[in-house]
C-alpha cells in the first residue's frame, strides 16, 4: 500500500528486543512479504538474492526503514520452500537476513540472543517507508561511502548487513532503481539477462573472506505490476540479482 508522495507502506511484525547495552529496542520482521525472495550467500565464485520485481521494490523500501531508525532492525525470513542452489562448490542453501545501522548498535555475535527474544513477544505493525530517490549521489557522499563501507558477515545461518543510515539510504534507492530498469531494459525481454550494476562500492572487500562485487540479473517471462507506492508498469517477474565474490 502506498501514498501519494512516493513513500511505501509496509505490513510487518513488530517484536521488541530493547537491551540497555545498545540502542536497539525492536526488531521489524518482513515476514511472509517477501515471498519470492531468496538470498543465496557468497562462495567462492557468486551469491545470489533471487527475487520478484516486486519484493525488490519492496526490498529497497525495508532498507530504506532500516535507514530511517536507530532502534530497529529489518528481519527477512527465508520463504517457504526454499531449495538449495547448486554452485561449483557444492549446493549453497538462502539465509535470512538481518540489516540496521551501525548506530543501533547490533553486533553479528548478538543475533542468536536476539532471535531468542524475539520469540517472546510481537505485534503487528505498518512502517512507512521514505519515498526513493535516484541512486545517484554527490561526490562527497561516495567519499564518505569509501571510508565507512557497510559490513557484510555471515553468524548464525543469518546474513548480517550494517552501514551507515545514508548508505542503507544509498543501498535501498539502488535496489529499487534495479527493479525499475528490469521494466525498462529491452536486453531483459529479449534475453533474459542485463547487467544492472556493480555493488562493491557498497560493502568493505577487507571486511569480509567473500566480498559482494556485481550485481547481474535474470527474469523469467511472467509479468508483474509494481507494487502499491509506486509506478504501476508491467514487466519480467522474477529477478535473479547475482553477487560476484573476489575470494578465491
Amino acid at each position: 500500500m502506498g501514498v501519494g508522495d512516493g513513500r511505501m507502506r509496509l505490513r510487518v511484525t513488530s517484536h521488541p528486543v530493547a537491551d540497555p547495552g545498545s540502542g536497539l529496542s525492536r526488531i521489524l520482521s518482513a515476514g511472509p512479504m517477501l515471498r519470492n525472495t531468496f538470498v543465496h550467500p557468497p562462495n567462492y565464485q557468486v551469491g545470489y538474492l533471487n527475487a520478484s520485481r516486486a519484493d525488490l521494490l519492496r526490498l529497497g523500501a525495508l532498507f530504506r526503514v532500516a535507514a530511517a531508525s536507530s532502534h530497529s532492525a529489518i528481519y527477512i525470513p527465508v520463504p517457504p520452500g526454499a531449495h538449495p542452489m547448486a554452485s561449483a562448490s557444492g549446493d549453497t542453501h538462502p539465509m535470512p537476513m538481518l540489516v540496521a545501522r551501525e548506530d543501533t548498535g547490533l553486533r553479528p555475535s548478538d543475533w542468536p540472543d536476539l532471535r531468542h527474544r524475539m520469540r517472546r513477544a510481537s505485534v503487528p505493525l505498518r512502517v512507512t517507508a521514505p519515498a526513493a530517490r535516484s541512486p545517484d549521489r554527490p561526490d562527497d557522499v561516495r567519499r564518505r561511502a569509501d571510508r565507512h563501507p557497510a559490513r557484510f558477515a555471515e553468524y548464525a545461518a543469518t546474513i548480517v548487513i550494517t552501514a551507515r543510515a545514508e548508505l542503507l539510504f544509498w543501498i535501498g534507492d539502488w535496489l529499487t532503481a534495479a527493479g525499475d530498469r528490469v521494466a525498462q531494459d529491452p536486453r531483459v525481454h529479449q534475453h533474459g539477462e542485463s547487467f544492472l550494476g556493480d555493488m562493491v562500492g557498497f560493502f568493505d572487500p577487507g571486511g569480509t573472506d567473500q566480498p559482494m562485487h556485481a550485481f547481474s540479473a535474470t527474469p523469467s517471462n511472467r509479468s508483474s505490476t509494481r507494487p502499491a507506492g509506486g509506478n504501476s508498469e508491467h514487466s519480467s517477474d522474477n529477478l535473479r540479482l547475482g553477487m560476484s565474490s573476489s575470494a578465491g
